[in-house]
């Protein structure tokens, strides 16, 4: 079966299983990605069961939304119990235009890891909360993340570094 018959003969069904399980939006959103995801990888897709494998990838584009979204609600819920005082600001730590190179070219877990326990200060256990991880799982990827930082920066730079709260 060709791509365009997969679609044909499968689309109103995984349309609806989306729809029982999501917003009308976020559906068409993941039936959207999920056939992306399908024409990327046609020859993975078993032949007899491919509307249980759409659905099973609909089902997983679903869940990794739901991630998203519950992340950065939880992110904003620490923010909003976080005291407000007058600090430092966070862009004070990225002046330097070498900083603000490297830290771009940390994988997104590297910068998230980063942005929240320096920009954000958020205690190790906090960070973790955010990012549906243990504290331990997160110091180590906290770790990581400020070991390859320093990597990325060149030997010369003479600026101290942030300190970054992992506990």
């Amino acid at each position: 079966m060709d791509f365009e018959e997969l679609y044909r003969a499968t689309y109103p069904r995984v349309l609806a299983y989306a729809r029982s399980m999501a917003s009308r939006e976020d559906a068409d959103d993941a039936v959207a990605e999920a056939y992306a995801i399908a024409w990327r990888r046609q020859r993975d897709i078993p032949h007899g069961a491919e509307l249980a494998w759409l659905i099973g990838v609909t089902r997983r584009v679903l869940a990794n939304a739901r991630r998203t979204r519950f992340r950065a609600g939880a992110l904003h819920a620490l923010l909003d119990l976080q005291p407000r005082v007058p600090g430092p600001d966070p862009a004070d730590h990225v002046e330097d235009g070498e900083l603000r190179a490297a830290l771009m070219a940390l994988s997104p877990l590297d910068r998230e890891a980063i942005v929240l326990s320096a920009w954000f200060e958020l205690s190790g256990a906090d960070a973790a909360r955010v990012l549906g991880i243990t504290h331990a799982a997160f110091r180590m990827r906290a770790a990581r993340a400020r070991r390859r930082l320093r990597a990325a920066l060149s030997p010369t730079t003479t600026k101290e570094s942030p300190t970054w709260n992992t506990t």
